[in-house]
Order: C-alpha cells, then sequence, then structure tokens
C-alpha cells in the first residue's frame, strides 16, 4: 500500500485520509478561529435551547428579553457564518499567501462580522434587562431598568458608528496600507470600557433587585451570584485589548489579529451564555419531584416589606408556603406539606385584628377523597381545616 498520495499544507497524506480542514503553522493560524467560533456558537445554541424549552415547558412564558435574545442569537450564528467563510478565504493566514483581490473580500467580510458582532453583543445585554425588569413592579425599579436600557442602545448606537466609520470613509472595511491601526485600537479601547461598565452594572442592578426584598442573606446571594457570572466576560475583554497589535493592523491584519478576533468571539458568545443562566433555576427545579421532601423553606414577602407589620395590614393578601414541619408527638413526622393563609378582619367590639386562618392540610383521612376516585396521579390528598380566633377587650 503506498503511503502517500499528495501533499496539502506541506503535510503527507495518506491514502484512504482526508486531509485537515486547516493546520497551524507560523503563517497560517486560521484553525484558531474555527476552533472557537464553531465552538462558540455550537455552546450558544445549545443554551438557547435549554431557554427556549424552560420558556416553553416549565415556565411557559415568552417575554422581551427572550425575544431580544433570540435576535441575538439569530446575529450571532449569521456574525459567525460570516467569519467562517472569511477563514475560507484566508482570515487568519499571512497577506503575503493571498492575492489582492482575495484580500479585498476577506476585509470586507471581516469588517461586517465586526458590526453584526456589536448588534449580536448589544441586544444580549438589552435582554439581561429586560429580563430583570420581569421580576419587579416598583416603579423605581422600572425607571432604573428603562434608563440602563437607553444608554445600552446608545452605546450600541455608537459602537457600531464608531466601527462603521474607521479608516477611509469611501472604503472603510478597507485598513491594509493605510495606517489606522492607532485610531481602531483607540475605538476598541472605549467601546470595551463602556462594556466592561455595563457588566459590572449588572450585578449592581441585581443587588438593587433584592436588596429590598424581606428574605434570607443566602437566597440573596444566590441571586446576586447567578448574574455575576457574567464578569468572567470581563477577563474576554481584557485579553482583547492586549492581544490587539496595532501596527500589524494595518500591515497584516489577517494574521496577527488572529487572537483578538478568537478572544472576540468568545466575549460574544459568553455574552448569550450568560443571559441564559439565571433561566436555570426553573430547569433545575423541574428536574425535583420533591418525592423526598425537598419543598422550598421559606418564602418571601415582596419589596419594601415588613415581615411583621404587614401580617396585621395587608394578610390578606398574602399565602405563606410552608416547608415539612415534624411534630415531636409524630416520629414519622414530615408528611404534611402545610398552607397557611392569613385572613383578619375588625371585630366589630373592638379595634384589633381579629385572625381567620385557614389550613390546608395533606393528610390521609377517611373523609378525603382516594388518589383513584378522580383519577389524580397527585402524591397529597388536601382537606381543609378552619379556625377562627377572636380578641376580646380586657374588662377589669
Amino acid at each position: 500500500m503506498s503511503t502517500t498520495s499528495n501533499q496539502i499544507y506541506g503535510l503527507t497524506v495518506p491514502e484512504g485520509q482526508y486531509p485537515p480542514f486547516a493546520v497551524v503553522t507560523p503563517n497560517e493560524h486560521a484553525a484558531w478561529i474555527i476552533i472557537a467560533t464553531a465552538v462558540g456558537m455550537f455552546c450558544s445554541i445549545f443554551f438557547g435551547i435549554i431557554r427556549f424549552g424552560v420558556r416553553k415547558f416549565i415556565a411557559p412564558k415568552f417575554g422581551l428579553d427572550d425575544y431580544m435574545l433570540g435576535g441575538a442569537t439569530a446575529l450571532m450564528i449569521i456574525q459567525s457564518a460570516i467569519l467562517l467563510v472569511a477563514c475560507s478565504n484566508g482570515l487568519g493566514n499571512s497577506i503575503d499567501l493571498l492575492a489582492e483581490e482575495v484580500q479585498a473580500k476577506v476585509q470586507s467580510l471581516y469588517y461586517t462580522s465586526n458590526l453584526l458582532f456589536i448588534l449580536a453583543l448589544g441586544l444580549s445585554k438589552v435582554s439581561v434587562v429586560f429580563f430583570l425588569r420581569r421580576f419587579s413592579r416598583a416603579k423605581y425599579h422600572k425607571l432604573t431598568y428603562d434608563v440602563v436600557t437607553g444608554l445600552h442602545i446608545l452605546w450600541m448606537a455608537g459602537s457600531f458608528l464608531a466601527l462603521a466609520l474607521q479608516c477611509d470613509l469611501s472604503s472603510p472595511w478597507t485598513v491594509v496600507g493605510h495606517g489606522c491601526g492607532t485610531g481602531v485600537l483607540r475605538r476598541w479601547q472605549v467601546i470595551c470600557a463602556v462594556d466592561i461598565v455595563s457588566e459590572v452594572l449588572f450585578v449592581a442592578m441585581a443587588v438593587h433587585l433584592v436588596w429590598s426584598l424581606q428574605t434570607s442573606l443566602e437566597s440573596k446571594a444566590v441571586v446576586v451570584g447567578v448574574f455575576s457570572f457574567r464578569l468572567a466576560g470581563i477577563i474576554a475583554i481584557a485579553f482583547r485589548l492586549h492581544t490587539f497589535d496595532e501596527a500589524g493592523f494595518s500591515t497584516n491584519p489577517f494574521l496577527l489579529e488572529t487572537e483578538f478576533i478568537c478572544w472576540t468571539q468568545t466575549e460574544l458568545n459568553w455574552s448569550l451564555i450568560s443571559a441564559t443562566i439565571p433561566c436555570f433555576q426553573n430547569f433545575l427545579k423541574n428536574l425535583n419531584t420533591r418525592f423526598g421532601g425537598l419543598a422550598p423553606r421559606e418564602s418571601a414577602y415582596g419589596y419594601g416589606s415588613n415581615s411583621r407589620s404587614r401580617v396585621g395590614k395587608n394578610a390578606a393578601n398574602m399565602s405563606f408556603q410552608m416547608s415539612q414541619l415534624q411534630s415531636t408527638d409524630d416520629p414519622a413526622g414530615g408528611k404534611e406539606d402545610e398552607e397557611v393563609v392569613v385572613q383578619p378582619r375588625l371585630h366589630p367590639k373592638s379595634s384589633r385584628d381579629v385572625g381567620s386562618l385557614t389550613r390546608k392540610n395533606s393528610v390521609n383521612d377517611a373523609d378525603t377523597r382516594s388518589i383513584g376516585s378522580d383519577e389524580s396521579r397527585r402524591m397529597m390528598i388536601k382537606k381543609e381545616v378552619n379556625w377562627q380566633t377572636t380578641v376580646m377587650p380586657c374588662t377589669t
């Protein structure tokens, strides 16, 4: 059997084997861009499918945040496809290996991918703001989110124009031989600086959202921690600026800006992925059947509320879900899932509040309906037990 059939990329390819789609040599780095783009696109699509499943089957309510992120994902796919086409034409290789007409084509493709990068990144950021906006009806929260949304739109528009109007305005995609590397670097520095501030702002917005929430510090930390995943994108931004070759941008950008392009794709895809991570709570909770008694342990009272005073004033509108309780008289314990609803009313002879409590108990008494009576497949059967308490004025 012959050991060689042809020479490709300077490598000897044995018969019966396909040549590699790309190789890494001192003058060829396209493989780095292809891998970074393909892997990032696959991960973003995978997380996008999970988010779609959560909204479709677990928490069936699509919102503006989902549509914005869907648009950002679509733009990312188009941008990645354009970048892969540019790689097939010579992006990532030394300019000496490309003909002039090919150079012009690669420059226009890379120019287009940068503009789509800004649009996709901007929409992903706006989707996070809309996602936070879902969880509060407080006017000051909504006002804050509206202002932040407007700022992100302005950043997206300004960044788009800054990159669109670079070098020679008659053909802004042509950068080879124009000596505009310094100006482009300054543009990227400003864009990335605002980008970093926006990522920190998202964490601050999460803190602002839960600050007045009457719940445990641990629960607040979980919410803030979920949004803190976005801070990892700052690492990609820092490496982007570090790997930008100011001199090489005008002399041999296809080869010398390869690492910059890879970190650009990393930042974009991480922005899309981290926008989906907060949805994982519903996804993971759906995997918990609660068969083992893993019920919620507490219930929040809402923003700006007082856990003690609100019971007396607005308890009629509040329901407190309690976790499993184990009686000291019942060794088995932990079999009841209770819900207590407090409904205050005014006693006619006193100004004191009188509480009417309804206890919904999960028991297995004879007067409850059996599971087979209505073909229900639920694990627990509900029984209502009512108490009425009256506070009479003290007579002396």
